[in-house]
């Protein structure tokens, strides 16, 4: 009886002890709970502010593992920040709450954080799972010199910090171990465009048309309170067919008919235009219910609906053909937004502005007077980019499409092209002073490794979204209280510089994967010997004379219209860089310069082309298809002049 028995227990022991091991061997089948670096590169963050924290995650090693005992002492801390950038910090600055969002670009068993402080008493809430309807939230305070752990303990993709101004963690550390699986990412090439497509130009409504076609687009720009009258709201709409409407209906009329792109940039640049409400909150899609009523207008009266029979109370103002121009494909949500204060837009709030220009965010936001709200609903065909963003950020453009994804219902992110700008500048010592000036785009880096990042992020998750360089350019006023200026050297003019840096330009944009680009500007808005910065960067003089700029992209666009970017080809020369661009039909354009600004060249240099027959084409002052010359094709290769000022070399 005692052996029955006896070995019933052991029968229970051992059944227990399985038991127990099944359930420890499934539960490490899941993972070992470890430390999941955050790569503060190339992760996302986004958060409701233009500040920089990565800070937050930048002592990623693993001789920082507070679980393990081997915590380590973080150097680098996050520092109080101006919140409404009036100049000073006040206690308005410290009551400022930021939101940081960890993307760990799957689902992960998030098992805790470790936050370190360097100071007392700082309050860190943690949120977790949704986006913006987070399940999880904790708040707790971390202690001076120690690391402090937070329990989380489930199953996540998201989590968000949660602290006030000055009291950022030093750093955070997160434990647990991966899930889900991360997203698919597209493997496609990325299909280049055509320079008809690419090759842009800045402007406005006082450009004329033949300053205009030297590129093959126009991006205008159009403040939106020249046809809406912000004070009169809610009847504010009836304004839009004001008589500077009326002036555009003949000026893109014209633009149309001569095969320009136009891309009206609608602005709103001061206070005094802005375009929410008044005392609204600028993180919600209905304070933008002005500027939504008037893009549906513009987009109403000159883009296209199919749909002529929608029912729109501005018809009872003008006959139907007063609508549905046809005469814009693309209209750009602002120009240069970005930045803090009462008139800068966080990534969030400029979300939130889109959306509601989009569509009316989903049609939610709704006009007082019953009229539409957003370019969608008033013309489906027209696209729509963010407005171009002053500097490459790709950390900014990422927290907006956070945002919409997140907060629209459609799955779209209500956008078509990701907009940047950036100008190639360095300081240096000149006459015993600190100044800037302009350099080459290769040695200012134009094409940044933040553009790149973009750029590959755009191909892996977006790649049906374009990206644009709307503005980049330089002044050829020569005086050093100019700090984008194209000075003058060996035997080139500060026009010729200007000149020759903006072909190489559009040559790197084209190779880098950008969809569009165009220079700043059409004309100068102050004369060449005042100067000041970006007064002189177009390619004409205030007072109508075409500078060598105008006539050297006049020659891109007569002869590379039909090509677009196919390679870069190795010279075996560091200071020699070739791009060779095609047509698709057999013929091919070598772009070939040096990279430098020292005047330096390579006489007689072998160039490996493929083809039969070969044409030069050289930039020239005055020549709107350069200086075209026959070249001989022997062994596969051809003889040309390479300088900083580069050549054309077409082959069949």
């Amino acid at each position: 009886m005692k052996k029955k028995i006896f070995g019933k227990v052991l029968l229970i022991l051992a059944v227990a002890v399985l038991a127990i091991f099944a359930v420890s061997c499934g539960e490490k089948s899941r993972g070992t709970v470890e430390l999941i670096n955050i790569d503060y590169k190339n992760m996302t963050y986004v958060g409701n502010s233009l500040k920089d924290f990565s800070l937050l995650f930048d002592e990623q090693s693993e001789a920082k593992d507070p679980m393990s005992g081997n915590g380590g002492m973080p150097s680098e801390t996050v520092t109080v920040y101006d919140a409404d950038s009036d100049g000073d910090i006040d206690e308005s600055d410290l009551e400022a709450v930021f939101d940081v969002t960890v993307d760990l670009k799957c689902v992960h068993y998030v098992d805790c954080i470790y936050v370190y402080y360097k100071t007392d008493g700082k309050s860190l809430t943690v949120e977790a799972g949704t986006p913006f309807k987070y399940e999880f939230s904790q708040t707790a305070t971390g202690e001076k010199f120690k690391w402090s752990k937070i329990d989380i303990k489930g199953d996540y993709r998201y989590v968000n910090l949660k602290f006030k101004n000055g009291q950022a963690p030093t750093e955070v550390l997160f434990y647990g171990y991966k899930v889900g699986e991360y997203d698919e990412v597209n493997t496609e090439p990325h299909t280049s465009k055509t320079f008809s497509y690419f090759l842009g130009i800045n402007g406005n409504r006082a450009d004329k048309l033949p300053e205009l076609r030297c590129a093959n687009y126009f991006r205008d720009y159009f403040t939106w309170t020249w046809a809406y009258n912000k004070s009169a709201y809610p009847d504010a709409g009836t304004n839009f067919l004001m008589t500077s409407s009326n002036y555009y209906d003949l000026f893109y009329d014209m633009l149309n008919m001569a095969e320009m792109k136009t891309v009206p940039c609608l602005m709103y640049t001061s206070e005094e235009v802005s375009p929410a409400l008044k005392d609204s909150d600028k993180y919600s899609p209905a304070s933008y219910v002005m500027y939504g009523e008037f893009v549906h207008q513009f987009a109403r009266r000159f883009g296209f609906n199919p749909d002529t029979t929608v029912n729109d109370i501005f018809l009872e103002l003008g006959s139907q053909d007063e609508y549905n121009k046809d005469f814009i494909k693309w209209i750009e949500i602002g120009n240069e937004p970005n930045g803090e204060g009462n008139n800068g837009y966080n990534p969030y709030q400029l979300a939130a502005l889109t959306s509601c220009a989009y569509d009316g965010h989903n049609s939610t936001v709704t006009a007082p007077d019953g009229s539409g709200v957003g370019i969608k609903t008033a013309a489906p065909n027209v696209k729509v980019s963010m407005a171009g963003l002053a500097g490459i950020n790709k950390r900014y453009i990422e927290s907006m499409v956070f945002w919409l994804e997140n907060n629209r219902t459609d799955g779209t992110i209500g956008i078509s092209a990701f907009n940047v700008h950036t100008y190639c500048r360095k300081q240096i010592t000149y006459n015993g002073y600190s100044v800037y000036t302009g350099v080459c785009p290769e040695i200012g880096n134009i094409v940044s490794d933040e553009l790149k990042d973009l750029i590959d992020y755009r191909n892996k998750y977006y790649p049906d979204i374009e990206i644009w360089v709307s503005e980049f350019g330089w002044d050829t006023n020569q005086s050093y209280e100019t700090e984008n200026a194209a000075h003058a050297y060996g035997p080139y003019t500060g026009r010729q510089v200007q000149a020759m840096w903006l072909v190489r330009s559009y040559f790197m944009f084209a190779g880098a994967g950008v969809d569009r680009a165009a220079m700043y500007m059409c004309k100068d808005t102050v004369s060449e010997e005042v100067g000041g910065k970006y007064g002189t960067c177009g390619v004409m003089t205030i007072d109508g004379k075409y500078k060598d700029s105008y006539y050297y992209i006049y020659t891109l666009k007569n002869t590379m219209s039909d090509m677009y970017f196919a390679e870069i080809i190795d010279s075996g020369n560091e200071d020699v860089w070739i791009y060779r661009f095609e047509n698709g039909e057999g013929k091919s354009c070598y772009a070939v310069w040096c990279p430098t600004m020292d005047n330096v060249r390579f006489d007689n240099f072998k160039l490996n082309v493929n083809g039969q027959s070969a044409t030069l084409v050289e930039f020239k002052n005055e020549e709107k298809s350069g200086v075209s010359s026959t070249l001989e094709v022997k062994d596969g290769a051809v003889s040309v002049n390479v300088s900083e000022c580069p050549i054309l070399v077409f082959v069949k």
